[in-house]
């Protein structure tokens, strides 16, 4: 009897410090730079700074194959760092022209739940990050700013230019080349 009422404390006392625990965030550190960089690159408002900030934070490659949906198959290996490389200079464009949704400053993590990292910015803006990986090194697998999903936007985007192609990879790589 002694040992099951030692067994119960011990789990009481261990279920007290579960709160605690779920508050914390491990990826927040990584969070916080990534957003920073995204930040600088809305002050600066070019491509190529969008383009540099994901290249040293997302994780391009799965961004990059996840964009082409039902059509990755269609993707010669032999293109592939190609292909990823094009995509990089899209999502460097295409958070140019979005870079207000990343403006602001005082960057702070919100709730961190799984994989995915709530943040706000002052003004009340928002950002929610995707990651992957773990202490040894985090990268962005997505972000949502203003509701808008990066990887999923260039998968409908990409997706509909290889349905109007009727699946041509070359007619993406022509899309992506503009």
């Amino acid at each position: 009897m002694t040992f099951l009422r030692s067994l119960t404390l011990a789990g009481a006392l261990f279920a007290m410090t579960l709160p605690a625990a779920a508050g914390k965030c491990d990826a927040e550190a990584f969070v916080l730079s990534a957003g920073n960089a995204f930040m600088t690159a809305a002050r600066a408002g070019s491509p190529q700074a969008f383009t540099s900030a994901a290249g040293r934070y997302a994780d391009l490659r799965s961004i990059a194959l996840f964009a082409l949906g039902q059509h990755r198959k269609s993707l010669p290996k032999g293109r592939e760092g190609e292909y990823v490389s094009l995509a990089k200079g899209y999502m460097g464009r295409f958070l140019s022209r979005h870079a207000s949704k990343f403006s602001g400053s005082g960057l702070k993590v919100v709730s961190c739940s799984g994989n995915t990292v709530n943040a706000s910015m002052s003004g009340g803006k928002k950002l929610i990050f995707r990651v992957a990986g773990g202490k040894g090194g985090y990268r962005v697998q997505d972000v949502n700013a203003a509701s808008i999903w990066l990887a999923g936007q260039m998968r409908s985007t990409f997706v509909g230019v290889l349905n109007r192609n009727h699946g041509d990879i070359n007619a993406l790589f022509a899309y992506l080349r503009k």
